[in-house]
């Protein structure tokens, strides 16, 4: 048999039992300093590793108060996947991406989980990027005073929401540069929404004291980090990955939850 032939089998037949896979989806955990207790944040947090272990790096993260990552090499994975440990005050976030079985095939040029993991951990740690809790989510999604909301299910009901907001954001008194800059990080994350949450859901402009908020919730089965790694299309249309990167590049604040009932992005703008 040609060996070349034969590597291409094996790809294809690999290929199609990634896609029967269950998704990649994002791990978080915590650090409980004052408890010296791990807690779940995102998803089960399982990733064969003794709490003890976890426990001690953690530790010497917040000891360091530096971002740390260690490759994870386990019996059971082809592959080696990374665990990143991002001080906080008073705690430290776990980060892990749960491959599921998933890896880049020979010749793919698209970015690898832990290039995405390590973005993720490392706009933790610059205090771009809010990893939430469900308790925390509950809290923030419902602070301030409502400006506008709407149900979200297609692309036209997206163009007129976009307008409306432009408009609600002029009123305010927000700048015109500050403002479409603004309107384009919602639009990439209701977006993402409609093409990878489940189709639609729900959007929220808010006021606070300091800064205006919108709560981006879809419907979806949680984030599936393989949808991230793709570069962006020819018509301009960003992947999550990219999505988000352009909301964190542009933003003040950013919070993230997700998990198998939806994602929610809370897009913070300071006003003053």
């Amino acid at each position: 048999m040609n060996p070349g032939h034969e590597t291409l089998q094996d790809e294809a037949e690999a290929i199609v039992d990634d896609a029967e896979r269950p998704p990649a989806t994002l791990q978080v955990c915590r650090y409980l300093t004052r408890s010296r207790t791990l807690r779940s944040v995102i998803g089960e947090f399982d990733i064969g590793i003794p709490v003890d272990d976890l426990k001690r790096h953690a530790i010497e993260a917040l000891r360091r108060n530096e971002f740390m990552a260690y490759t994870v090499s386990l019996p059971d994975h082809f592959d080696s996947d990374e665990l990143c440990f991002v001080p906080q005050d008073g705690w430290c976030d776990i980060l892990s991406v749960r491959t599921n079985g998933w890896r880049r095939h020979h010749g793919d040029h698209r970015r690898s989980l832990n290039e995405i993991l390590s973005d993720l951990a490392a706009a933790v740690a610059c205090a771009k990027l809010r990893i939430l809790s469900v308790e925390e989510l509950e809290v923030e999604r419902r602070r301030g005073a409502v400006l506008l909301e709407r149900e979200l299910d297609d692309a036209a009901g997206l163009a007129k929401a976009r307008e409306t907001i432009d408009a609600v954001l002029r009123d305010d008194g927000l700048p015109k540069a500050v403002r479409a800059t603004y309107v384009l990080c919602i639009s990439e994350a209701a977006s993402n929404m409609l093409l990878h949450g489940g189709g639609g859901g729900r959007l929220s402009l808010r006021r606070l004291d300091d800064r205006l908020r919108t709560v981006v919730t879809d419907r979806g089965p949680g984030l599936n980090f393989v949808n991230w790694m793709e570069p962006p299309a020819a018509d301009g249309q960003a992947s999550m990955g990219y999505g988000l990167k352009i909301i964190l590049d542009s933003l003040d604040a950013v919070g993230l939850h997700t998990g198998e009932s939806g994602t929610t992005l809370l897009l913070d703008q300071l006003t003053t």
